[in-house]
């Protein structure tokens, strides 16, 4: 009986979750036909530079501690980390601005986006307000305060398409669309941090104290260590894609990218960010109580793979078809590009709980060998291939490559996992 109210209170939480997340990207989707007939491809390439650029920023902004924040039993260790997640990610948004002040216009000519130099500035806020964001939201998920995560998600999904729309009818360009990810990315933030403030300050204000701060920060060392170094090469080489492709095809070749994963990975994101979240808790529970792993392991990656296996092909035999029904005729190469990142996201999907499960048991070392190997051989692949063939085999050979290695990490963390309780 006690097992079933659990696992209803787990299927609820994820719901919760879900639903806010189901809104802010339905109306992501609804809003594509629009962005994509007052925006040209151009804007949306200059637009992939400033969010990969900014995405692979954003992984430092805590050093990862956030992530710790669901693990202690201790309410008080958990408030450490959270003040901690604060400080490094102000110190470290403040280190961007210096870094920017003194050589932006050379980082823009490394990044050969020239068009980005005007932004760089706004580089520091974006991932200020990211870090705090993914801090608080942590927050939220050891407080199982699902609803306040779900709101902000709506929230920030409303701003961002309005604020976007109304760029697109001013005909700002590419500036509309930065924008508008910088209001929500500010709403949302704001909004989190006011509700945990409101609800948690005592508790946050009287467990502060220096040393329980250090002992926190030297308990959980390897998520900066390792977990803050995989999550930085798994950042690079999932956004080293529109650099490669910038340098090789063109501004517009990777506006057909963005797009392409945008609008295929929205329906994945759905599930995936709430499940991942949900899930950790419950795994960092279960580890906390000494009770097996192996079983919620499984049965979350063969329902998240059950989930997306229709979509996902579906939009490999379909997408540009799809693409030109819904975005129109000029889209017709995204959803070229659309149908074959669909096969390295389907186990990107599904390896979600894999990764929890590494985290938690702090085998970090271990994801950031596997990143490491994974974005040498993809980078490697797409310039190989570049060199000598179309844009649409090279994101063939980016996404085949992603696939096969999310499948092998899926398999041997189930059967480390399994072969670990065995022994025990």
């Amino acid at each position: 009986m006690r097992r079933r109210i659990k696992e209803n209170t787990f299927i609820k939480n994820i719901t919760i979750m879900m639903s806010g997340t189901v809104f802010a990207q339905v109306l992501n989707i609804l809003s594509a036909p629009l962005l994509t007939r007052l925006y040209v491809p151009e804007d949306f390439g200059v637009f992939a530079y400033y969010t990969s650029i900014l995405s692979v920023l954003t992984v430092m902004m805590t050093l990862k501690y956030e992530t710790a924040i669901v693990l202690p039993k201790s309410d008080r260790d958990a408030s450490n980390l959270l003040l901690l997640s604060m400080m490094i990610t102000t110190i470290i948004a403040l280190f961007i601005l210096m870094i920017i002040s003194i050589s932006g216009s050379y980082i823009s000519k490394i990044f050969g986006a020239t068009d980005l130099i005007k932004w760089l500035w706004f580089m520091p806020i974006s991932a200020l307000l990211v870090g705090l964001n993914n801090t608080f939201e942590f927050w939220s998920t050891r407080n199982k305060a699902y609803s306040h995560i779900t709101s902000s998600k709506v929230l920030r999904s409303v701003s961002v398409t309005t604020m976007q729309i109304s760029g697109g009818i001013g005909r700002f360009g590419a500036t509309g669309l930065i924008i508008g990810q910088m209001a929500g990315q500010f709403i949302s933030s704001c909004f989190l941090m006011y509700m945990t403030w409101k609800e948690s300050k005592m508790e946050i204000v009287r467990s502060f104290e220096r040393r329980s701060m250090m002992d926190v920060m030297k308990r959980y060392r390897d998520f900066p260590l390792f977990s803050c170094s995989q999550s930085l090469v798994n950042s690079i080489s999932q956004n080293a894609a529109p650099f490669i492709l910038g340098f090789f095809y063109g501004s517009t070749v990777v506006g057909y990218y963005a797009i392409a994963l945008k609008l295929i990975s929205l329906p994945a994101s759905i599930v995936s960010e709430s499940v991942r979240q949900v899930f950790f808790q419950k795994v960092s529970s279960l580890h906390n109580e000494g009770k097996r792993l192996s079983n919620s392991l499984i049965k979350m990656t063969l329902y998240l793979g059950l989930t997306a296996i229709i979509p996902s092909i579906i939009l490999l035999f379909f997408a540009p078809i799809l693409f030109c029904i819904f975005l129109g005729e000029n889209w017709y190469e995204a959803g070229q590009y659309s149908s074959l990142l669909v096969i390295w996201l389907f186990f990107s999907f599904i390896n979600q709980p894999s990764i929890a499960v590494i985290q938690v048991l702090l085998k970090q070392r271990i994801l950031l060998l596997y990143e490491v190997t994974l974005f040498i051989c993809r980078v490697l692949a797409m310039i190989l291939v570049a060199f000598n063939y179309s844009s649409v085999i090279s994101i063939a050979a980016y996404s085949v490559i992603g696939a096969v290695f999310n499948a092998m990490l899926v398999l041997s963390v189930i059967i480390y996992t399994m072969n670990k309780e065995k022994m025990e």
